[in-house]
Formats: C-alpha cells, structure tokens, sequence
C-alpha cells in the first residue's frame, strides 16, 4: 500500500503558517552555523573534506533511518523513485559546492549560493505552479542579497570567475531543485517514509570517499588501510558532523512537514547571520584568524546584510 502525505496548510495564507514552520528553519540555521564552526576546526587541524562529507552524510542517513519507526503505509516500488532521485540530487548539490569553492574565490562562491532562495522562489511557481505572495517574492531578494553581504569577504583573487559562477549557480540550481522535489513528492509518499529513503540513498552514494580516505590514511602514514582520524580532530569532527545532521533533520522536516520550501529557505537563510554572530562571540574558539582591522572593514556590510535578512524574515512571518 503506497503511503500517504499528512494534510498540510495551505501557504498563500500567512494566518495558516504554523510556529513549526518558522522554527524549525530557523533553529536548523542556527545549529547549522554551530555545527560549521566545529566543521572549521576539525579541517584546521588536519581532517580532509573526504572525511567531513562521508562522516556527515552517514550520521545523517542514520538518523533518518528512525523515521521508519513512525507511522506510515508500506511504500510501493514507484513510490522509492523520488526520493532516491532528491537523495542523488543532494549529493550532488555537495559535490558542486566543493567544486565551486575549489574552483576559484570564496568571496564570489559563497555569496552566490545565497540565490538559492530566489530559485526555489522560481521554481516554486514555474515547475509547480504555486502563486507565492508579493511579500514572499520581495523577502527571496532580500535574503539572497543580505546572504551575500553577510558572506562576502574582501580576500581572494577572483581567478576563474567564470568556473566559479557557473559551479555556484549550478548548485544553487541543484539544491533548489532538490528542495522542490521534496515540497511536490512528499504529500503522496508521507516524510516519515520519504526522507529515510532519501537521505539513505545519499549515505550510500557517501561510500564512493573511502577509496579516497584509505589513500589518505596511508599517505599520512596512519596504519595503513585503517579509517583514523587524528585525536585532537576527533571532537570537532564528531560535534561538527553530528550538529550538520540534527540541522539537515530540521531543515528538511520543515518542508516535508509544513510544505513551502520558499518560507523554509527563507528562514533558513539566518544560518549566515548566527555564523557572524558566533565568530564575533567566540572568536579564535570559532577559527577566525582576521585582525580586528579587517574584521572592522566589513562590519558595516555584514550589518546591512543582517538587517536585510531580518526584513525579509519579518516579511514571511509577520
């Protein structure tokens, strides 16, 4: 018997948006920002990206296997293939990330990433013909811009801008398309069914970095073919990998659960003003290396950035 979706509020009508759907997306920005900052000093203190993307991506299948035990019909044959496609979907999308961020300049990669908004936003209403409130609309562009204040960072050469903005705005395509995917399908298949299968495929597709982890392990003269991570990188790891998985879990459940992945991201997007807020509050704890002069040069495009994300939160929830 094919699962069926909970019924969820319609969101043209701000009356009907749930607390759920604000919090969730919000709180998941914030666990995000935690969890990048323990990412960021596990990578300075020596862990590969091989090692983050497979550790992450295998926390979080695990714990989206334990939605199978809540209820839930028993899923058809056809009813595993989107979410196999929107697990492969979110690999990608990480794959293009890295490859964005390897490419060329951080400074121009990160900000653009922030146009996922704004594709979902498209997507939203082009693919599935949902007619978003002008506000909403209005919110998306303030969120990609004020992601891109917040993000950007002086530092950095701009070679190869043009692979650089193609791989960034590839995966702000893929993962908005993702999102989407989620939004559409989630209905007819149940989330409780739905993201375990999802997420489970990405943990899969996760295996093909061990070859890559067992080269590093013996070039590192690690015992040889053994999956170690050096002591002093194991907490960081741990926590980062752990936080990233309880985010993706909040994340997503706010799409699958409450059903607009243009609000979700929206507020998601708050995720870039708790990583500013932790690195001023913690400092070298958070990894931040600049002097105070240059953290001075761009206070004052990180705090317009911040008032233009909280305008366009203020927006969808008001």
């Amino acid at each position: 018997m094919a699962c069926t979706g909970t019924r969820r509020p319609a969101y043209g009508n701000p009356s009907q948006v749930s607390p759920g759907a604000l919090l969730l997306p919000t709180g998941a920005g914030f666990v995000y920002a935690s969890g990048a900052i323990a990412i960021k000093r596990a990578l300075g203190t020596g862990v590969s990206g091989n090692w983050v993307n497979f550790l992450c991506n295998s926390l979080t299948a695990i714990f989206f296997q334990l939605f199978w035990l809540f209820p839930g019909g028993r899923p058809t044959y056809a009813a595993l293939i989107p979410p196999l496609l929107c697990g492969a979907l979110f690999f990608l999308g990480q794959i293009c990330t890295f490859r964005a961020i390897a490419t060329g300049d951080v400074s121009i990669a990160t900000p653009l990433l922030g146009t996922k908004v704004i594709f979902v936003a498209l997507f939203s209403l082009l693919l599935l013909h949902h007619a978003l409130p002008v506000r909403w609309w209005i919110a998306s562009l303030l969120a990609s811009v004020g992601i891109a204040f917040i993000s950007y960072s002086p530092v950095g050469f701009h070679k190869r801008l043009v692979a650089t903005v193609g791989w960034s705005l590839g995966t702000a395509v893929v993962f908005a398309l993702t999102d989407i995917n989620v939004q559409h399908w989630v209905p007819r298949i149940g989330y409780y069914r739905f993201a375990p299968v999802m997420f489970g495929t990405t943990g899969l597709l996760s295996l093909i970095y061990l070859p890559a982890i067992f080269k590093e392990n013996q070039h590192q003269r690690y015992d040889s073919g053994s999956l170690q991570v050096q002591p002093k990188s194991r907490l960081w790891l741990t926590i980062g990998a752990f936080l990233l998985s309880i985010q993706a879990m909040g994340m997503y459940s706010a799409i699958g659960l409450y059903g607009s992945a243009t609000l979700t991201n929206i507020l998601y997007g708050s995720r870039c003003l708790w990583s500013v807020l932790l690195v001023w509050s913690l400092g070298s704890l958070a990894g931040e290396s600049a002097s105070a002069g240059n953290r001075s040069a761009v206070m004052g495009l990180r705090l317009t950035g911040a008032l233009l994300l909280f305008a366009a939160m203020a927006l969808v929830i008001q």
